[in-house]
């Protein structure tokens, strides 16, 4: 076997002691490579060697910041507070790109701290530093503060709201200001551990293999022109799944705009102005804060359905770092309105993992392989084909190992396991790589998962 690794990683894992209060780092190998490729397979290959002391696992995958069709995830693996098994969290956005271009593909904490700590990475540094400025701030304010900090407007947050200090279930680990995908509680992870952030700027690069490139914008061109043509936003995907009609038409009358996250090719976050104008358009002269940016479509659909301004609700479950679609589902069976998110985030009960109310059966089919994936991801085919699954869990496991973003890995067929499989083979330069050898690394992480 032979592999060139510098075109997809920078080849250090960092280990963080929250007891010790120290950093240091390790080699990603190509044998940990050629064993488990990346992401979400090579966290619970660090799970296992750190299993003893309550590892949390932030890892990039093979094509994390890479040029290969919506290579943006990053993903967190730790034992979920609400399943009591292992639980992968995507992050994407530019979050997953930041982590792989601060210089470290993988960082394993371990330990709890004293006193509330952040980890801030950058230029291939790491630092520990104290949060008592930032512990029991909210998400919005707490993310203002340490771009203020750290001096660097572009630099990208996980981190925790008050759900996550009190150590709930319902907590969540955020991306920015905006929520993320994490559905399996590991903002209580984050919490127990007294880390209120993980704070990254990326100024790294990557290699390109030849011919890399071109094979990419081949994939991309062919995503463009299939099912999603023509096609934008979370409207077009809430039409497809069949949420509510009365919720998607207020997300219609109030969006702003629709963004794609890093080499995405379809735009499914989604900005909701109802501050002001969603036309309006002046950056200098309107609101300081206009709305907020959805990609959580089963949180949105959730708040709808128990009555309450779903879009005020999802941004004050941001500022508290609040799982919408379970705490939607509280709200509907308690009758609370908005207020109620409070008494939530200060001790909420999960009653389970938050599930799509339109794919039902499907989520409990998937939930009897396992629970690892963040359903946060629709559960079927959106704009046509067929998704039973074992193929939707297929497809979440490809995503999670190769770093692609897990809800466009739903929205595009053409991410296939052959087509990955040959971008693999030219950008590591890995010949004997093969479609069965992906498959088979998926397969693994499934089952170790489980």
């Amino acid at each position: 076997m032979t592999m060139e690794t510098m075109n997809n990683y920078n080849g250090t894992i960092l280990i963080v002691d929250l007891d010790a209060k120290s950093c240091s780092t390790q080699d990603l190998t190509e044998e940990l490579i050629e064993k488990a490729l990346g992401g979400a397979a090579i966290n619970m290959e660090l799970y296992e060697q750190y299993k003893d002391r309550e590892p949390l696992i932030l890892g990039s995958g093979f094509f994390t910041a890479t040029f290969a069709p919506a290579a943006c995830g990053g993903v967190i693996t730790a034992k979920s507070p609400i399943t009591g098994k292992i639980a992968h969290v995507p992050f994407g956005w530019q979050t997953g790109v930041e982590l792989k271009l601060t210089g470290f593909d993988f960082v394993v904490v371990l330990g709890k701290a004293a006193a509330p700590v952040r980890l801030w990475l950058h230029d291939g540094l790491s630092d520990i530093n104290d949060s008592a400025d930032i512990w029991g701030k909210d998400v919005w304010e707490s993310t203002d503060k340490l771009r203020e900090v750290y001096g660097d407007d572009m630099a990208q947050m996980l981190l925790i709201g008050k759900a996550g200090e009190n150590k709930n279930p319902l907590a969540v680990v955020s991306e920015n200001y905006w929520g993320g995908k994490d559905k399996a509680g590991l903002g209580a992870v984050f919490g127990a551990k007294n880390l209120k952030a993980v704070a990254m700027r990326g100024l790294g690069s990557l290699e390109v293999a030849d011919g890399f490139f071109q094979k990419c914008v081949e994939l991309k061109n062919g995503i463009i022109a299939g099912t999603i043509k023509g096609k934008a936003g979370l409207y077009d995907i809430g039409t497809a799944l069949g949420i509510d009609a009365a919720a998607l038409d207020k997300l219609k009358s109030i969006t702003h705009r629709n963004d794609a996250g890093y080499n995405c090719a379809y735009p499914y976050y989604t900005f909701l102005k109802y501050n002001e104008a969603p036309t309006f358009v002046d950056m200098m002269g309107g609101s300081k804060e206009p709305g907020c940016l959805v990609s959580d479509l089963m949180g949105f659909a959730s708040l709808a359905a128990a009555g309450v301004d779903a879009p005020r609700a999802m941004e004050k479950c941001y500022r508290l770092g609040l799982e919408p679609a379970a705490a939607g589902a509280l709200l509907k069976k308690q009758g609370a309105g908005i207020d109620g998110l409070d008494g939530l985030a200060a001790g909420g009960a999960a009653d389970g993992l938050a599930a799509w109310s339109v794919a039902g059966a499907l989520d409990s089919a998937i939930a009897a392989q396992t629970t690892a994936f963040s359903m946060a991801v629709p559960t079927r085919a959106i704009f046509g084909g067929q998704l039973d699954a074992d193929g939707w869990i297929k497809r979440q496991a490809l995503a999670y190992v190769l770093g692609i973003d897990p809800v466009m890995a739903v929205l595009s067929p053409e991410i296939t396991v052959e087509n990955m499989a040959e971008l693999v083979q030219i950008s590591a330069e890995w010949d004997d790589f093969s479609a069965d050898t992906l498959n088979t690394i998926c397969a693994e992480l499934v089952k170790k998962s489980a």
